[in-house]
């Protein structure tokens, strides 16, 4: 392991006072256990003082020593962690201006309009007739599988995925995940990293499990999403170059962006369009004795991905416009095209103190990637992430950068 320097140390010392309030604030760490054993063994500190504590990190981070990029990097951390800290001593913020506090990106509602469009395409492509909703549910539905299948599925989904990621980034030796089937979350699937490049990833039978969203969920969370990254920054960010602040991942912050663009993005860097569909087509639906038909589910993914930004827009209604959890539950059967209880299960989520915010991570992670990698070599821009420093701002001036002079390399 790394001899870490003391900003790096107070750094890491600093997430785990803030996870002393806040459980789960810490999502991973894989530094030394003596820094993380000296604070939760103790008293947590009031607000005040973790507000004084953020700031001087911040105000000596210049002293660092640290390169300019990875000095703003920082800023951008330390100032996440300051918003969250000042929250803890009392003060409160605008919900838009806690997320731009927080995670480095300026949320907006995306206009209903784009929603419409979208289902307006769904009438065309659903098989059936009546509401587009129903129509919706009975799709899904006709994918759905048994815990027990599932758990058979994932091994084989996890073995391609892993060769296919490996073939672009070579991974530590020894990296493994294991996946478990549990109950009772607000999430559908989590990633638990515990270093030594090992994961655990729970899947939430809470609801219903689906074959056709299946692989997207193991690409997710394992191969090349949360897992590879985790194993790659560790790696190299960590192990080699000694940085502390990639020996721990903390929930509201700017690399919640990143990591969850990655996870979102990932599927599409290893399989060329349309060959996944087509891929589970031939290997898990057999297996699974479900019949799939990949050219329209081609076409209905795409339309659907056009409402990614309703649980966004859903969280605007219920922190910032004061509407009523049935308000915003209808809201996300409406254009979401849920079930009601996939929209509970939604809400939930909205609602909860730890990810109210972070709702908006994966709608503009997901474009801030999309877009940069598809601006240049998917492969290789996708590498960059994983492998190096970014924050969501630093992604977005690449773009405009590279819209404003084509043919930048």
């Amino acid at each position: 392991m790394p001899q870490l320097d003391q900003w790096g140390a107070d750094y890491i010392q600093l997430g785990f006072r803030i996870h002393q309030h806040i459980d789960g604030y810490v999502d991973a760490y894989t530094g030394p256990p003596a820094l993380r054993d000296a604070v939760l063994g103790t008293q947590p500190w009031p607000g005040a003082a973790l507000v004084a504590e953020a700031e001087r990190l911040a105000n000596t981070l210049e002293e660092s020593g640290y390169g300019v990029l990875r000095r703003t990097y920082l800023h951008k951390q330390v100032g996440a962690m300051l918003t969250t800290c000042r929250q803890l001593a009392g003060e409160t913020f605008a919900y838009r201006e806690e997320i731009r506090r927080c995670f480095d990106i300026d949320p907006q509602p995306i206009p209903e309009a784009e929603f419409e469009a979208a289902i307006e395409e769904l009438q065309t492509l659903l098989p059936g007739n009546g509401p587009v909703r129903e129509r919706m549910i009975a799709w899904r539905k006709q994918y759905e599988i048994a815990p027990a299948t599932a758990r058979g599925l994932l091994e084989m989904i996890t073995d391609e995925l892993r060769q296919r990621t490996r073939a672009l980034y070579p991974l530590p030796p020894g990296e493994a995940v294991e996946f478990r089937l549990v109950s009772d979350q607000p999430w559908t699937g989590y990633n638990w990293y515990y270093g030594n490049y090992t994961s655990g990833v729970d899947l939430n039978t809470d609801l219903p499990i689906h074959a056709h969203t299946l692989t997207a969920l193991v690409a997710h969370e394992a191969y090349p999403g949360h897992h590879t990254e985790h194993c790659l920054k560790e790696a190299g960010l960590f192990e080699t170059a000694g940085w502390a602040e990639h020996s721990i991942f903390l929930i509201s912050t700017p690399e919640a962006v990143i990591a969850e663009g990655i996870a979102n993005t990932g599927r599409h860097v290893i399989f060329a369009p349309g060959e996944l569909e087509t891929w589970q087509a031939a290997h898990v639906y057999p297996a699974a004795g479900i019949e799939g038909d990949p050219q329209r589910e081609r076409r209905i993914a795409a339309a659907t991905s056009a409402l990614a930004g309703v649980a966004g827009n859903a969280a605007l209604l219920l922190h910032e416009a004061g509407r009523s959890p049935e308000d915003v539950l209808r809201y996300l059967m409406r254009y979401g095209l849920h079930s009601e209880q996939q929209a509970q299960h939604r809400l939930r989520f909205i609602e909860s103190p730890l990810w109210r915010a972070y709702i908006f991570t994966y709608f503009y992670g997901e474009r801030l990637m999309q877009t940069w990698i598809r601006q240049g070599n998917p492969a290789e821009r996708f590498g960059t992430l994983l492998r190096e420093q970014t924050y969501p701002s630093l992604i977005g001036r690449w773009i405009h950068d590279e819209q404003s002079t084509p043919g930048l390399p």
